[in-house]
């Protein structure tokens, strides 16, 4: 049997502290302490992705048989200068330069949908004053990360001026969600084939990136808001 090339890039963020992310899968990445640790992660969040897109879709786009963990980009530059925003990004990897396709634009939105399916429904029995409760040891209101979600989806379209509308400040958090899909899900397919890489604020972007990091955030935000919540799996 043949087997399936799995293109791995990794992201030093500190000296103690790797990302792995999954070139081809974009929303399926590990952190851990070296890389031998964030590549053994990320094997494991690897199957479990594909049981998560297999339990959503009877036609999942890819298949695992046998397979080959290829550590093919590393990226050493560090983390953010203390300077720039939280959601920046100095990272990139010579495989961010690959345009987007069609097929692959397609799946990135069913995750990305799928994954906003999973935040609200985690949501929808959650007792209202929890939603603005300060919990001790946390950063952000559970209200807060939703809005910090809706900004950043903006933000990263912005980085490629895709001018998307900045979130009205009177909009309610679960709004404003919805407000920010709507702009991710009107803009991403007209980032097919286009080859912009753009740097903005000393961060180079590209539309290969944006989906990288729109993914990879929205995940680590909706298993923050399950931490708030208490559900087990955050």
């Amino acid at each position: 049997m043949t087997e399936m090339l799995i293109r791995v890039g990794m992201e030093a963020l500190s000296p103690e502290r790797m990302l792995a992310w999954g070139l081809d899968f974009p929303g399926c990445f590990a952190y851990g302490s070296s890389d031998a640790e964030a590549l053994l992660r990320f094997a494991g969040n690897l199957l479990n992705y594909g049981a998560w897109v297999s339990l959503h879709t009877e036609e999942p786009w890819f298949h695992f048989g046998n397979v080959d963990f290829r550590l093919v980009e590393a990226y050493q530059g560090g983390g953010l200068p203390a300077e720039h925003s939280e959601d920046g990004s100095i990272a990139f990897f010579e495989d961010d330069f690959r345009t987007l396709q069609q097929d692959e634009i397609g799946n990135a939105l069913k995750v990305y949908r799928w994954q906003r399916e999973e935040l609200l429904a985690g949501l929808e029995f959650t007792p209202t004053e929890l939603l603005g409760r300060k919990i001790f040891g946390e950063t952000r209101t559970i209200q807060e990360v939703l809005l910090h979600i809706a900004r950043t989806e903006l933000l990263y379209l912005n980085k490629l001026e895709l001018w998307a509308e900045p979130l009205p400040k009177e909009l309610k958090p679960l709004d404003a969600l919805q407000f920010s899909q709507e702009k991710v899900e009107t803009l991403l397919p007209g980032l097919e084939e286009n080859p912009a890489a753009l740097e903005v604020d000393g961060e180079l972007w590209s539309c290969r990136k944006l989906v990288r990091r729109l993914l990879w955030h929205h995940r680590v935000q909706i298993d923050a808001v399950k931490r708030l919540v208490g559900q087990p799996g955050a």
